[in-house]
């Protein structure tokens, strides 16, 4: 029973806080100074945090859009749907642009990661990693957030690695937009040089009298009827001179202004892939839309120091009570004797 009694009493809470509350308080006393001393500037290198908040753009062609119509339009300015912004995501996290903002910022020297030193890339990846984050938000919008020591290193690489994502994915699309311009120039002008070929060969026949076959073949069989029947000789040497000239040539003539009606027809649909493929490669297309700029934090994001202590004194007063349960435990079976008990013996 007094077994019994002893266990009940050393769980009781409150009991058991009265009995330990001065070694408790030294204890947490402690931990709380001790946090407070180890999570100050001298320790941790606190760090500023900037953000940017863009919008995906949709993916659409500027040429199509300026030369398809208000369809085309108005879905070229339209926001981007989730594919968009996973798309986004991608370009932000490549290593082309990581490369960039290493180069562009020194962030070898900034980081403090020696050149020479072994695994210094891997140094730099795994501290880039941890200082800027990619997210997609609940809205579908896309959120750049950097972590620096320095407020306006931290605003300008959020800031640049929003204008890099335009700047790549306009160098990745200029590729293929050149590739698609090569091929629609070497057709539109294929398509010109046979036009001008064809003209000038038509323009060469009708200099030498052919100009309208059908036009022609019947009023000169008209008047050699004529001529006959009045048994005008020369006229009807002259106009079988001329069906000659027809009969040689006409053939010709009709190919060539038949070709001409095709190829303008299609002619217009080729010169309008070549404008816009001339104007994908040469224009720059923005793929986002910025809502928040960063800007230079005034207050520190890490390390919070309330909470550091929070926890450091809540844990360091957790594992007080249980050392001092399991010392009451040992006394109580006797592998550990009190102080009073061996006085009591002497």
């Amino acid at each position: 029973m007094d077994h019994n009694k002893s266990a009940f009493d050393s769980t009781n809470v409150f009991v058991f806080i009265v009995r330990w509350w001065k070694h408790l308080f030294i204890i947490c006393a402690v931990a709380a100074i001790a946090a407070a001393i180890f999570s100050s500037p001298r320790f941790i290198t606190p760090k500023f945090q900037s953000t940017v908040t863009m919008f995906p753009a949709t993916g659409g062609s500027l040429s199509r859009a300026v030369l398809s119509g208000a369809a085309g339009r108005q879905d070229f300015l339209d926001y981007g749907d989730v594919e968009d912004a996973e798309r986004l995501l991608q370009v932000l996290e490549s290593g082309n642009i990581r490369d960039r903002i290493v180069e562009r910022f020194h962030l070898m020297a900034h980081y403090e990661i020696p050149e020479d030193a072994r695994f210094s890339q891997t140094r730099l990846t795994e501290e880039y990693r941890s200082n800027i984050s990619f997210r997609r938000t609940q809205y579908g919008a896309v959120e750049v957030s950097v972590r620096d020591r320095d407020p306006a290193m931290a605003a300008a690489i959020a800031n640049e690695l929003a204008a890099l994502a335009d700047t790549v994915q306009n160098e990745l699309r200029y590729e293929r937009a050149e590739l698609a311009y090569m091929v629609a120039k070497t057709q539109y002008e294929t398509f010109r040089q046979q036009v001008k070929q064809t003209e000038d060969s038509l323009r060469q026949i009708m200099q030498k009298g052919v100009f309208d076959l059908e036009g022609q073949s019947a009023m000169l069989t008209k008047q050699l009827a004529k001529d006959l029947s009045a048994d005008h000789t020369e006229g009807v040497r002259s106009i079988e001179e001329r069906l000659d000239l027809l009969g040689d040539y006409g053939g010709t003539y009709v190919f060539n202004t038949s070709y001409l009606k095709n190829v303008g027809e299609h002619i217009i649909i080729v010169q309008r892939r070549y404008q816009e493929a001339k104007s994908d490669m040469e224009s720059f297309i923005p793929f986002k839309f910025v809502i928040d700029s960063a800007f230079e934090a005034e207050r520190k994001v890490y390390p919070i120091r309330w909470l550091i202590v929070f926890l450091s004194t809540f844990a360091a007063g957790f594992m007080g009570v249980m050392i001092i349960m399991v010392y009451e435990n040992l006394q109580e079976k006797g592998i550990i004797r009190s102080k009073a008990t061996k006085t009591t013996k002497a």
